[in-house]
């Protein structure tokens, strides 16, 4: 299994996610701003899955923001968007993505 990111902040997240290390899980990091476009646009979802080398439908794109990762559906990718609102420290749904995980 290959990782990745595509993200619409505003700077590279590889150093955020090195200081928790967890950089060294992902292959691909997809920015929007280094794309000149921005979630939902479905180019950055097709370019991660070129950088990963994997199909867009056997890809499974865990998202936050239901507009906005819905660029995935668009792309191809199987999508699955965490509940919102939820407690600092919940599962959110991480379980039910670890089951997704197995069927793509």
């Amino acid at each position: 299994m290959v990782l990745g990111v595509v993200s619409d902040v505003g700077w590279d997240l590889r150093a955020t996610f090195a200081h928790h290390g967890l950089d060294h899980y992902f292959s691909s990091w997809v920015h929007s701003y280094e794309h000149d476009t921005e979630k939902p646009d479905p180019l950055l979802f097709q370019h991660a899955c070129r950088e990963l080398g994997v199909a867009p439908e056997e890809t499974l794109m865990v998202g936050d923001h239901p507009a906005k990762d819905g660029g995935a559906a668009g792309a191809g990718l199987r999508s699955y968007v965490l509940p919102g609102r939820a407690a600092p420290g919940s599962r959110r749904g991480l379980d039910a993505v670890l089951r997704l995980a197995d069927r793509v």
